[in-house]
């Protein structure tokens, strides 16, 4: 994304004094003042790589249960956390703060559905509100419009929506589609409640084996490309779901409360802080605790942040968080692949070899692929150092302990059982996960810089976000975009392990190995983009744009 397609035009100011004093809730007024003061602390003391420590406490503290899911559903997260330090003022002030925003006599849940006057009016307040750069991070990829049929198809291979693309199944009652090879299916949305004034979510889309979209359900009635404004609007519906349904169910649910979370706790009470899968995961894990407690705090209460951006009811959010347990299982990237009907072996890129056709047909899942086994023969090699014997791995008496701190997990889960094999495949898609994975379903800021793109609430007979949820969504996006240390900063986590040079060796050579598969998927992209009909580049997993682990 260039800073020209962003950047307000010389002497045209629409941003602040304009339409966020006059057009915005109070809420939102206060809430864009309180996410720019964070920003602005967190950017003052950058997370970098050199603030990553050993490890030094060791053993349980109080769990804080989330307030939604079954009792067999409920998620348990940790709230103190050895890598930050608040003081007891800053805590109470920022709880008084929450408490005060999720007021609901002074805060009451109010839509208001003032428009836009055009997509680049709202680009230009956008950037002057939060710009690009500073408050909000720069998008990894151009659009230039997401409303045609071949930008859904982007956004379906090589986009947010790849992660849930599957081959496509005939359901009972669909009509017969002769060329339907994939489908996304968003439809387990329609169930949920939403406020007056919106449509609710959910959609199915079908894609032909040449990746265009063919058909949308949508709350019973199929729609196809020729039928008009209600296609274009079917489209909308879709990807508003996409990126509610994303964010709820495989962003904070799923990488954040649930593998981040029990990954790191286990590890926090159960490993000594001098155990090697302790130092491993330090890098990884750095303050975790305190992001997921703080995404507790603001984005699934009632009144608060999610819900307020959203169009659910809260009774409808609280059971898409609870369902969302139960629709997340444990397993590996290359399991993933073979879900999608593809062939792993047909996605690697091997040396002095012609990348196979599939590796720029499925961008999304190729990338994911690569870093994944990047990543795994780290793990593998690393582990090896350490404990080369199954035996070495299972009469540990702290992995033991670790193991089974993951299973107090929802059971829907599955995280995989105590062998040297299965942790190697739990630390591997750990660690793709809080890196690979949370940056493709949390940086979505590419998504809502443009009020048509994609949005959160879908309103009847628009094709584009109104002013307030434009505005909320933006901000969550913002708080989300916290910086974490870098990735390829890492080196050889020197001050993880200090001088433990079998450690730091290892992780050198991960090092070494991710800066080649960043040339790699430099070349890729620049063979993507010339493709007639796909341009698809994919920076989502290349590892110069990852950081250690998640932010909010």
């Amino acid at each position: 994304m260039t800073d020209a397609t962003l950047a307000p035009r010389p002497g045209v100011r629409f941003g602040a004094p304009s339409l966020v004093r006059k057009e915005l809730d109070l809420h939102t007024r206060l809430f864009l003042k309180m996410i720019m003061g964070a920003i602005k602390e967190w950017n003052s003391d950058m997370p970098t790589v050199d603030r990553v420590r050993p490890p030094t406490h060791l053993g349980p503290m109080p769990l804080l249960t989330l307030s939604f899911g079954t009792e067999q559903q409920q998620i348990k997260i940790p709230t103190i956390d050895e890598d930050w330090t608040v003081t007891t003022s800053k805590r109470l002030k920022r709880k008084v703060l929450l408490t005060l925003l999720r007021n609901p006599v002074l805060f009451p849940v109010r839509d208001y559905d003032a428009r836009w006057e055009n997509a680049e009016v709202a680009r230009d307040t956008f950037q002057e509100v939060l710009p690009l750069g500073s408050y909000m991070a720069r998008p990894y990829h151009h659009w230039k419009e997401m409303q045609s049929d071949q930008a859904m198809s982007r956004l379906a291979f090589a986009g947010l929506g790849a992660l849930r693309l599957m081959p496509y199944t005939k359901h009972e009652g669909d009509p017969e589609f002769a060329a339907a090879a994939w489908e996304h299916d968003l439809g387990m949305l329609s169930k949920y409640a939403v406020r007056r004034g919106f449509e609710r979510y959910g959609a199915r889309a079908i894609f032909d084996r040449e990746q265009n979209p063919i058909a949308i359900l949508r709350e019973n009635v199929w729609i196809r490309p020729g039928d008009g404004q209600p296609w274009e609007h079917a489209k909308w519906a879709w990807r508003c779901s996409l990126m509610v349904g994303t964010t709820v169910v495989d962003h904070l649910v799923g990488v954040h409360w649930l593998i981040g979370n029990y990954v790191t706790t286990a590890a926090r009470f159960h490993l000594p802080p001098t155990h090697y899968l302790r130092l491993l995961l330090k890098p990884f894990t750095w303050r975790t605790i305190t992001i997921n407690a703080g995404a507790s705090e603001t984005l699934c209460p009632q009144r608060g942040f999610v819900h307020r951006a959203s169009a659910l009811t809260f009774k409808s959010l609280t059971e898409a968080f609870g369902d969302a347990t139960g629709l997340l299982e444990f397993h590996s990237v290359p399991e993933l692949v073979r879900r999608k009907g593809l062939d792993p072996e047909k996605l690697v890129v091997t040396d002095g070899v012609d990348a196979p056709e599939e590796v720029d047909r499925y961008p999304w899942v190729a990338d994911a692929l690569a870093l994944y086994n990047v990543i795994r023969a780290f793990v593998v090699e690393y582990i090896d150092l350490y404990a080369p014997t199954d035996e070495a791995i299972e009469g540990d008496v702290a992995v033991i302990a670790f193991w089974s701190h993951l299973q107090s997990a929802p059971p829907t889960v599955k995280f995989p059982g105590r062998s040297k094999a299965a942790i190697v495949d739990l630390l591997a898609q750990f660690i793709w996960s809080v890196t690979g994975l949370h940056e493709a379903v949390g940086t979505v800021n590419e998504y809502v810089i443009d009020p048509t793109f994609m949005g959160t609430k879908i309103r009847p007979g628009a094709e584009m976000s109104d002013v307030q949820a434009s505005m909320q969504y933006l901000l969550v996006m913002a708080l989300t975009g916290l910086g974490m240390p870098r990735l390829m900063d890492v080196g050889d986590a020197s001050g993880v392990f200090d001088a433990d040079h079998v450690g730091r060796g290892a992780f050198q050579r991960f090092h070494d190995a991710l800066v080649k598969l960043a040339a790699q998927n430099d070349a890729a992209n620049r063979r993507r983009l010339s493709h007639p009909t796909r341009k698809w580049p994919c920076e989502t997993f290349n590892p110069k744009n990852l950081e250690t682990g998640v932010s909010i």
